[in-house]
């Protein structure tokens, strides 16, 4: 997907200031006529930190509960960014999966599981890109200088920088 589709994506929804994420995914989810849940989880330190989840009538959103307000926010951005590219779904996760992150939720209605690490690169940084280009108008980017930033906050940087760079393509 072209920067540009992307960015007429983005502009469909308004970004308010102050910046409310539950508001937010309110609007994704009536323009997308699917509901959406947030629930916020322990993702462990090695597993995804963020995860999209579609049944046949609610698509939810987990995301790591032990971060900051940022990161949660860039999370859920990044996972809203793959539904609105309408990204591919991976095939289902296993049972034991579902039961650590959604405990009420019945396994067997899970029609897909869409975690971090089941796009490929160009999906990826689709859905990256959608969430930077989120947070840099309704401006929640850090705007301090790069060696004053905590260890959190310059890996956030590191990847928004690593969003918005121009691509290149192999000749």
């Amino acid at each position: 997907m072209s920067g540009e589709r992307l960015e007429e994506i983005v502009e469909r929804f308004e970004i308010t200031h102050p910046f409310d994420i539950v508001e937010f995914t309110h609007r994704v989810a009536r323009a997308r006529e699917r509901r959406i849940e947030l629930r916020p989880v322990d993702t462990a330190a090695d597993g995804p930190s963020g995860m999209w989840l579609a049944t046949d009538t609610v698509d939810y959103i987990c995301y790591e509960q032990r971060t900051s307000r940022i990161h949660q926010e860039h999370i859920i951005l990044h996972e809203l960014g793959h539904m609105l590219c309408e990204h591919a779904s991976a095939p289902i996760a296993p049972d034991e999966l579902l039961r650590i992150l959604l405990p009420t939720l019945d396994p067997a209605m899970v029609r897909s599981v869409l975690g971090r690490t089941t796009y490929s690169e160009p999906q990826e940084h689709e859905a990256e890109r959608f969430a930077m280009l989120v947070l840099r108008q309704a401006g929640r980017l850090p705007t301090m200088r790069r060696p004053s930033l905590s260890a959190e906050a310059a890996g956030i940087h590191d990847r928004i920088q690593a969003a918005l760079a121009p691509r290149t393509r192999p000749s």
